[in-house]
């Protein structure tokens, strides 16, 4: 049984041989590095998507953020 997916993109000459030489240049084969590029920009989409959740729920006041050494103080009670 397989365990990946093929896929088949078309990207422009001039990417394809950028993404050859760093992945050359990384000891990568260019799946490697295909792959790697890719989970990189899906951990990049969650991150930032968390950011805009935890900025609307501040400005919302679901929380609040602390001053400097005010979790301490929260700890010391």
């Amino acid at each position: 049984m397989r365990t990946s997916s093929l896929v088949s993109i078309s990207l422009p000459p001039s990417m394809v041989k950028e993404a050859e030489k760093v992945a050359k240049k990384k000891h990568m084969t260019r799946s490697e590095f295909m792959r790697a590029a890719l989970r990189h920009f899906i951990e990049e989409m969650q991150f930032d998507e968390a950011v805009r959740i935890a900025d609307e729920e501040l400005k919302t006041g679901k929380y609040k953020v602390l001053p400097p050494g005010g979790l301490a103080a929260l700890i010391q009670r």
